[in-house]
């Protein structure tokens, strides 16, 4: 938790060098676990798209000419689709897994780097807490841990009724409940309170706090549920060992991952990103 509230109270090309960094350590978990299934995608490829995303959303955040960011999205994009099916018809004897291993290169940078690129619009380019991005990230932390705190408690002492059984056995509808519960509040906490008190308030109203909670709960729950089915696609337990008794990087960053296209745009429905706003 501390280096990332760090990274996320200096912003601008410090937060871009932390997401970086979470793509490169999520883009080596996430080839692992393919590898460990017997699969073997151009990832290298996937990762220098994820990058790309990143220098579109600084530029963005920069105020950098639209057509230079859109050359960069849509020749990015465009280069993986051709590059990935060049590389495999190349380098393969035979088309034996030729296509999953394509469509696995091309979903990559679009589970990691696509979302990675929303923290850093969502955060923006002033140093400390008198930014609004700086309360948008800290309300979308501390919602997400709020909600899988709570969400493993409920369902710990509570849960009876399984909610993807396929997919994970210990998740249950009332640890679902209890998460949504409690996310509720920790976004009156931290997007209405919380700024006002350090005033720097947001333009989120109760009801506006009762919407995100609920919806970050929700999407929240799917980013968590979409890497177990990842892990239990791919048959291992954890995506990696970096965090010690935690597993890896994506078993951190499986909720935010999701969790921040909500935010985002529900700040940027209120207006509360200036550096996104036309001059």
């Amino acid at each position: 938790m501390p280096p990332v509230i760090a990274i996320v109270f200096f912003g601008g090309w410090v937060a871009f060098a932390g997401a970086t960094l979470f793509l490169l350590l999520g883009a080596y978990e996430l080839h692992a676990m393919f590898v460990h299934k017997g699969w073997h995608p151009p990832s290298l490829l996937g990762v220098a798209l994820g990058v790309d995303f990143l220098i579109a959303a600084r530029l963005l955040v920069l105020r950098a000419a639209p057509d230079v960011v859109l050359l960069l999205l849509g020749g990015g994009i465009s280069a993986l689709i051709l590059l990935t099916f060049a590389w495999l018809i190349l380098t393969r004897r035979t088309i034996e897994g030729s296509l999953l291993d394509w469509a696995l290169a091309m979903a990559g940078p679009f589970y990691l780097g696509w979302p990675l690129a929303f923290f850093l619009l969502l955060r923006g380019d002033t140093l400390g807490a008198s930014t609004t991005g700086f309360w948008w990230m800290l309300a979308l932390l501390f919602m997400v841990w709020t909600n899988d705190t709570f969400a493993f408690f409920t369902g710990h002492y509570l849960g009876h009724t399984k909610l993807a059984p396929h997919v994970s056995p210990a998740k249950t509808w009332e640890g679902f409940a209890g998460g949504l519960v409690f996310t509720v509040l920790a976004a009156f906490v931290f997007a209405i309170f919380l700024p006002t008190a350090f005033h720097q308030p947001l333009h989120v109203a109760w009801y506006h706090a009762v919407l995100l909670g609920v919806l970050v709960a929700i999407v929240g729950t799917i980013g968590d549920l979409a890497e177990s089915l990842l892990k239990r696609g791919t048959g291992v337990k954890d995506s990696g060992r970096l965090v010690p008794g935690h597993g890896g990087i994506l078993d951190r960053m499986d909720s935010p991952l999701f969790a921040v296209l909500i935010v985002f745009f529900f700040a940027l429905y209120l207006h509360d990103l200036p550096w996104l706003l036309p001059h």
